[in-house]
């Protein structure tokens, strides 16, 4: 099994592709024993690496206090342990927020960096509170959640974007929110409470691509457009569809890819 043993953590891996390296720090609660939807544009391009988070999927994690410096350190202990110098860096959502502070502890290991559905934090450009979101009854932080994943979603409704789908799947699988989030998660949410960059983001100095969903109530447009204002070097893309723009509109991946691409001699 692909493992690398940090500081309080064991850190569970895959990496996939040839190409050029490229990090993935996914979000809140992701596992990668979890089915994904495919990412051509990037897996046919790129030597993928992602992983789980400590105390998430199958990392480990001892009984300290977990901080967002903690997942940043963690990212920067895999690419140690597999000898990567420099990569380029996505992450998505919470991972965005692990990403920002990546940048900063350790910006020597990012080449190009994409930050996608996600916030600076602060009192103002904050993410979804989840700690607020689990203390709500199920039904009500089922609907609550569905609210925030794309302003568009209104209950009782019906549609055709992602959201309605996702609340099927909701309705039907009790354990997608259970009455008490496990351990593991509920350390992470905490962690991510915490997060705020707002007044340090001109120290990333990457080329960095911003990129979000035009409906997303979790990381919404203002927080992007606030955190590409004052990024050093920074573009701002929006797509359509919320919180999971980038499987909603088949142009994201690919502008992204593209991004990634330039000035490598792959276009």
């Amino acid at each position: 099994m692909p493992f690398v043993h940090l500081s309080g953590t064991t850190i569970y891996f895959e990496q996939t592709g040839t190409g050029r390296d490229l990090l993935i720090i996914s979000g809140t609660g992701s596992d990668l024993r979890l089915p994904r939807l495919p990412t051509p544009q990037i897996d046919e391009s790129f030597k993928v690496l992602r992983y789980d988070h400590r105390g998430l999927g199958q990392s480990s994690a001892d009984d300290n206090p977990i901080s967002m410096a903690n997942f940043a350190d963690d990212a920067a202990g895999l690419l140690s342990g597999l000898n990567i110098a420099e990569i380029d860096v996505i992450g998505i959502s919470f991972g965005g927020m692990v990403a920002q502070h990546l940048a900063i502890r350790h910006p020597n290991l990012i080449r190009k960096l994409v930050l996608a559905c996600t916030s600076p934090g602060g009192e103002t450009y904050s993410s979804a509170d989840l700690l607020q979101l689990m203390n709500l009854p199920l039904e009500e932080r089922q609907k609550a959640w569905l609210e925030m994943y794309d302003t568009r979603y209104q209950s009782g409704s019906t549609g055709k974007q992602f959201v309605y789908l996702l609340e099927k799947l909701i309705t039907r699988n009790s354990s997608m929110f259970p009455n008490e989030a496990p351990e593991g998660l509920m350390r992470q949410i905490t962690a991510r409470s915490s997060h705020d960059l707002s007044g340090d983001l001109r120290k990333i100095s990457h080329q960095c691509l911003v990129v979000g969903g035009r409906y997303d109530g979790i990381a919404p447009p203002e927080n992007l457009r606030y955190l590409s204002n004052n990024l050093q070097n920074s573009e701002l893309r929006f797509f359509e569809g919320g919180h999971s723009f980038l499987w909603e509109d088949e142009s994201a991946w690919k502008s992204i890819s593209a991004f990634l691409a330039e000035d490598a001699g792959t276009l």
